[in-house]
């Protein structure tokens, strides 16, 4: 069988087994609330599993080892170890006080929750319409993956861009958030594998004569350095270390990942929900270091988004290049339902309301779903755009500005609402404008070099957000927890 019939042949059996589990949460899927969070009796490790998929996209499989081939070291520290340590703080503190609140008030989705805690219409409405800056996250992953499986499929990317975004569409559309899960958990673990194989691939490296560290030097010496003065985006200690850091902790405030929360029973599951979810995280992190194996096996250049499908198909033969594949299929498409299923759930429970006041759960449920196909056309015609006009060299950045201006206001308004209850309504409006502001600010204005990195511009943002936090709370005399 050749290499293209093999492909086939493993893409066309994912998608059958998809299909089963899909069919699988539909039957399932009755109500509002079961389609946003599921009926709360899935296994924690299964919520675990999902979470960790949600959190691994084609992004951390395909995109950022592509910044790690391009600036080397600095790139794997910012993204693979300061963002991950970030994001797994932020989960262990966050979760179970998110999941407490969030199940008291009969919360489904984050801009319900926030509007909730602070009886506001207006932030709810206002964290609706920034989530859909997800949008330009779901356009990372189509590119991502086509870019891939175009390769092993011997078809064009604009081709792949379609039908992935359809079957996604189509899946989350009838299975809701138990068929989602399910879907997830059995995505995680194949990733998994893929994961392993990936990384070990490049274990020979690791000789040879003077070493890795010694091959990439004399490639090029900003390769082996803690930071990349050559580089974009990891210039200084500040944006490699400090800025990723902070970027991790607000980026579990997105709607697909800390909703997932919301699965669970009850306390006693987040641990194990965490436990599984963070090491597995472990694994996936570690993909990262697939940039370095492809900066010393590829002679010919390539670009950031095209290194690691190139890498793919010079280091895997065909049997193994079709499991990569189909593992890389299974990090997009899990995150991509995330994203789709949380902008759905978002479209039923926070807009609806306002445009179909009085209609039941049934229109709601018909409202989101075509929220949900409005927002799959926008992502193709995205992933279109950027398949031949990458933002900043690469789709990595588009997405950035979208997610990051997100988070950048959702942490504020989360993380006072978990942990700092004296912090009311107006300082928390407040907080988050001057945050969401500075973001846009800084990234209109340019008033510093480092203005086009999205990092940057998240946590100018969130510091001077939680500036206004801190100064309200002073001059009223109160304290902070």
């Amino acid at each position: 069988m050749s290499p293209v019939a093999l492909g086939w042949a493993a893409v066309l059996a994912y998608v059958a087994v998809t299909a089963v589990l899909v069919a699988r949460g539909a039957r399932r899927t009755g109500s509002l609330a079961s389609y946003a969070v599921g009926a709360r009796d899935i296994p924690a490790p299964v919520v675990g599993l999902s979470l960790a998929a949600q959190l691994t996209s084609v992004a951390t499989f395909v995109i950022n080892p592509g910044l790690v081939y391009a600036f080397g070291l600095s790139a794997l520290l910012g993204y693979g170890v300061c963002a991950a340590l970030g994001i797994t703080l932020a989960l262990a503190f966050f979760s179970r006080r998110f999941r407490a609140h969030g199940v008291r008030v009969q919360a489904l989705t984050v801009p319900q929750w926030i509007g909730l805690r602070y009886e506001s219409t207006g932030l709810r409405v206002a964290f609706a319409v920034l989530s859909l800056g997800l949008v330009t996250f779901a356009t990372l992953i189509v590119v991502g993956l086509a870019l891939v499986l175009s390769r092993l499929l011997a078809q064009p990317p604009e081709a792949v861009v379609v039908v992935l975004v359809a079957l996604a569409t189509l899946g989350v559309m009838l299975g809701g958030a138990t068929g989602h899960a399910w879907t997830n958990a059995a995505q995680a673990a194949i990733m998994l594998v893929v994961a392993v194989v990936m990384i070990g691939a490049g274990l020979p490296l690791l000789g040879g004569e003077g070493g890795l560290a010694a091959r990439l030097s004399a490639i090029d010496p900003n390769l082996v350095r803690p930071v990349n003065p050559a580089s974009p985006y990891f210039r200084n200690a500040f944006e490699v270390f400090f800025c990723n850091f902070v970027v991790g902790l607000a980026i579990v405030c997105q709607p697909h990942v800390l909703s997932k929360a919301l699965y669970l029973r009850d306390d006693r599951d987040v641990r194990r929900y965490l436990a599984t979810a963070i090491g597995c995280g472990v694994v996936f992190a570690s993909v990262l270091v697939t940039g370095l194996w492809a900066r010393l096996t590829l002679a010919a250049p390539q670009t950031i988004d095209r290194a690691i499908p190139a890498w793919i198909a010079v280091a895997f033969p065909a049997g193994l290049q079709v499991l990569v594949a189909i593992g890389l299929l299974c990090a997009g498409l899990s995150t991509l339902e995330g994203i789709l299923l949380a902008l759905s759930a978002i479209f039923s429970v926070d807009v609806h309301p306002f445009v179909a006041r009085g209609r039941g759960e049934r229109s709601a449920l018909l409202f989101g779903r075509l929220g949900l196909a409005l927002v799959a056309v926008v992502t193709a015609g995205l992933a279109f755009w950027q398949l031949e006009h990458p933002t900043g060299g690469t789709v990595a950045i588009f997405a950035q500005y979208g997610v990051y201006l997100l988070f950048t206001g959702s942490f504020l308004a989360l993380g006072c609402g978990m942990f700092v209850p004296h912090a009311g309504r107006r300082t928390v409006v407040a907080a988050v404008a001057v945050a969401v502001g500075t973001y846009l600010a800084v990234a209109v204005l340019r008033p510093t070099p480092l203005a086009n990195n999205p990092g940057v511009l998240a946590t100018f943002g969130i510091l001077a957000g939680w500036t206004v936090v801190a100064l309200a709370l002073l001059r009223r005399g109160r304290p902070w927890l």
